[in-house]
């Protein structure tokens, strides 16, 4: 695995400060986290973390897209969640002896921020706000999972590739004429992976989609064109 540091990267000139609560902080604090944080580069396609490996420390994505994915008890690789800049990585990483529970590898060119859990816990300690906004963050999360587990629980392949297309359009989506392109290109297998469904379903379902006009698709270039009616298939 190929990273490298990046000594020159400026936090304080980072415009994603303030959507992250790991690094919106001031004065002495801010200052600390430049101290305990080592700045990451990778190359499209690279693993950051393997699952079930020793987890030191938290992985803050300032930049680029990363797919993270679990293997169930067959084997099978399943991505759950793609993230893009601003986004921590995992939320577990402050409990002792904590197990990575994902793999994390690169969609494009990616900058992160690998924090020392120890040093970090210290500056926790000192702020109490910020202890404060990182538990409503875990709360939040926990709540995200639940939504996560009813979805897969109650819909049908149909209304989950639904729902994940607007999700993409939501997170990635531009404007492209009368539609919305999902800026992120995924393989069929992998948003048959994020749906839940086989492969071969994705397929049928985006062909389905694509014959009722409700998006358009060149190779793996997805736009919506009717995010009313996917709305209204995924019940959201």
């Amino acid at each position: 695995m190929k990273r490298v540091p990046v000594a020159s990267q400026d936090c304080a000139a980072c415009g994603l400060r303030d959507k992250s609560v790991v690094c919106d902080l001031e004065g002495a604090d801010f200052d600390t986290f430049r101290a305990i944080r080592q700045s990451l580069r990778y190359d499209a396609g690279q693993t950051v973390f393997y699952e079930g490996h020793p987890c030191l420390g938290l992985y803050l994505l300032c930049s680029g897209k990363v797919k993270l994915t679990r293997t169930s008890s067959s084997g099978q690789r399943q991505i759950v969640g793609i993230l893009d800049g601003g986004e921590l990585i995992e939320k577990h990483a402050f409990q002792d002896g904590a197990l990575h529970e994902i793999t994390c590898e690169t969609l494009e060119p990616a900058h992160l921020c690998f924090i020392n859990r120890e040093a970090y816990l210290g500056l926790l300690q000192r702020n109490s706000g910020l202890a404060i906004r990182l538990i409503e963050l875990l709360s939040s999360e926990l709540g995200v999972r639940m939504d996560q587990r009813d979805l897969f629980a109650f819909r049908t392949g149909r209304q989950r590739l639904a729902g994940l297309l607007l999700e993409l359009s939501t997170r990635f989506g531009r404007k492209a004429g009368k539609g919305t392109l999902i800026g992120i290109n995924l393989k069929r297998e992998e948003m048959a992976d994020m749906a839940g469904v086989a492969v071969e379903t994705a397929i049928r379902l985006l062909s389905a989609f694509r014959k009722e006009g409700l998006i358009s698709m060149e190779r793996r270039a997805i736009t919506l064109l009717n995010q009313d009616r996917l709305a209204r298939i995924a019940r959201i």
